[in-house]
């Protein structure tokens, strides 16, 4: 989808975006000046002081740019202040327009980062992305990196993967370009939606998104490249990733490698992790392993039954497409490349002990390993969370966000593949969900869980009377949407009141709905959407950066 110039400043740019010049570039903007330690309450207290013991005597001593900063975070506040003010039903477009992209982002460009991992010790051009992929590569440097697959669920799973193993093998992340699979857009840079520097300093897992080696950009001619990867997708699905757009778009080609058989998670059918540690040790057997692939043209895509005098012949005709071990090098020692590290898991054991008293929400199979040590870290950016206030201020015409259930109901493409759940299965979902938090609330001791140490509430609002906010993919004219809203009085976020598409980009309906889901008390989402499986872990594992989640419940119905 084409946008002119115009369009092009109200999206956050990256320093490989086509409209964008290879400058300076921060992935998160701020309302605030950020100062050493200061997350934005304990900035506003400073800001407060320094204002009560004379702001003009103060601000006489300051150079122009710390002046400039100042102003500028002055009248964003008013803006927002101002905009609050404002009548419910003014244009939601003007509103996301002018209280975000223009003060908003112009003071994102003036304030300093807190920083992140230094590039310099992994990157050769720390500066500025190179014509070639390879040439950003350090020596003595061990890296690993993947392609996309799936939507963006999909996409995000496998990078919390890619990190958890990154921090396993004792590698440096290189993290793919997100791609737009169901939609016409271009790709984006992760940090775009996700708080890649936060994540450094929470985890110290060295993470570098893939445009800082190579960009993406489509405004001029790319060198074209070639690497080689092993096959997750081969040895878990019986072929390998040929829906990437990740690599593409930095025009990579990929040639695969056939995977050794391999041990498996809890769930038996994803590669378990440290079967990828032991194959990454192990130097010598993976050796002799290139050495039989060459040998046997591994992988064959049926088993000979009859072999002929010249089984090499007949091998290499019935190699699997993409696969080429005499006509390829094997993936790079210090480059560990995955057609897709959405297949990894975990194997999840139950507690030590049992605690007969208190209540016990025992994990699911995807809150493995990948979620535990890298995906529960991926905050919103702060633009996101931006976004997500407005449409949450929109939706409930007020300034001050109350407590709300979150709902997901995934219908479209589900109707055909899976069949649809019952308004009736979300709605008793929905009450199920209140009574557990109305239980937890009474008795705060009384269980354990992700969120226990950090529970609070609303004094005196019962769980039986929050709101629900809902998103879905059904159009928002449709009668279960009309029914969603005025039967059961349920709140639906609307992207076509919102603008949304329009002002921000295809990208942004999912992404918001996601930044919004997080923020619920309590969350029911849709049985087998990994969007819904993240939104509930994001509530569970209280995530957002907004608000204090924690005592949260959530269903998955089917």
């Amino acid at each position: 989808m084409m946008r002119t110039s115009s369009e092009h400043e109200l999206l956050p740019q990256s320093p490989t975006s086509p409209t964008a010049p290879y400058g300076r570039h921060t992935p998160r903007g701020s309302l605030w000046p950020d100062e050493e330690g200061g997350e934005p309450e304990a900035r506003r207290h400073k800001f407060a002081r320094r204002r009560r013991g004379g702001a003009a005597a103060w601000c006489a001593g300051l150079a122009w740019t710390d002046r400039l900063r100042w102003i500028i975070g002055a009248l964003v506040v008013g803006g927002f202040f101002y905009a609050s003010l404002l009548d419910h039903g003014t244009d939601a477009r003007e509103r996301i327009r002018d209280s975000l992209h223009s003060a908003a982002h112009r003071l994102h460009d003036l304030t300093a980062e807190k920083a992140g991992m230094n590039k310099s010790l992994v990157l050769n051009f720390p500066d500025e992305p190179q014509d070639t992929f390879m040439s950003q590569l350090k020596p003595g440097v061990r890296y690993i990196t993947t392609m996309s697959y799936g939507g963006h669920a999909n996409q995000f799973m496998a990078i919390e993967n890619l990190l958890y193993l990154s921090k396993l093998l004792s590698r440096v992340a290189i993290v793919p370009t997100l791609s737009p699979l169901h939609f016409n857009e271009t790709p984006r840079d992760f940090s775009t939606f996700y708080d890649l520097d936060r994540f450094y300093r929470e985890t110290e897992i060295p993470a570098v998104e893939m445009s800082a080696f190579k960009p993406w950009n489509f405004t001029r001619p790319a060198v074209k490249e070639q690497i080689s990867c092993w096959s997750v997708l081969e040895q878990t699905a019986g072929n390998r990733n040929v829906n990437d757009g990740s690599l593409a778009a930095h025009q990579i080609a990929v040639k695969y490698w056939a995977l050794p058989p391999m041990e498996r998670g809890s769930e038996g059918f994803n590669i378990w992790f440290e079967s990828l540690h032991s194959f990454d040790f192990g130097r010598l057997k993976r050796d002799k392993w290139i050495e039989r692939v060459k040998k046997e043209l591994i992988p064959q895509q049926y088993p000979q039954v009859h072999p002929s005098a010249d089984p090499s012949h007949e091998r290499a005709e019935t190699l699997k497409p993409g696969f080429d071990p005499l006509g390829s090098p094997p993936p790079d020692e210090n480059l560990f490349c995955l057609d897709t590290t959405f297949f990894l898991g975990s194997r999840i054991l139950p507690p030590a002990y049992p605690l007969p008293d208190k209540r016990y929400e025992a994990p699911r199979l995807y809150e493995g390993h990948g979620w535990l040590q890298a995906g529960q870290f991926l905050r919103f950016s702060t633009h996101l969370e931006e976004l997500a206030t407005i449409y949450l201020q929109d939706l409930f015409g007020t300034v001050t966000i109350p407590p709300f259930i979150a709902v997901h109901l995934r219908r479209g493409d589900f109707q055909s593949a899976r069949g649809l759940t019952s308004l009736e299965a979300f709605t008793d979902a929905v009450q199920r969900v209140r009574d557990r938090l109305d239980w937890r609330m009474d008795h705060p001791d009384g269980w354990v869980g992700a969120g226990h140490a950090q529970q609070k509430y609303f004094s005196g609002v019962r769980a039986r009377h929050y709101a629900v906010v809902a998103t879905t993919d059904e159009a928002p004219s449709s009668d279960f949407v009309r029914q969603l809203k005025e039967d059961l009085g349920w709140k639906v976020v609307d992207h076509e009141h919102m603008h949304t598409e329009e002002e921000l980009g295809a990208w942004y309906p999912t992404m918001i709905d996601a930044a919004v889901l997080a923020r619920g008390r309590g969350f029911v989402g849709t049985e087998w959407s990994t969007f819904s499986y993240l939104a509930g872990l994001r509530v569970k594992y209280r995530i957002s950066t907004s608000i204090a989640y924690s005592s949260i419940v959530f269903l998955l119905v089917n």
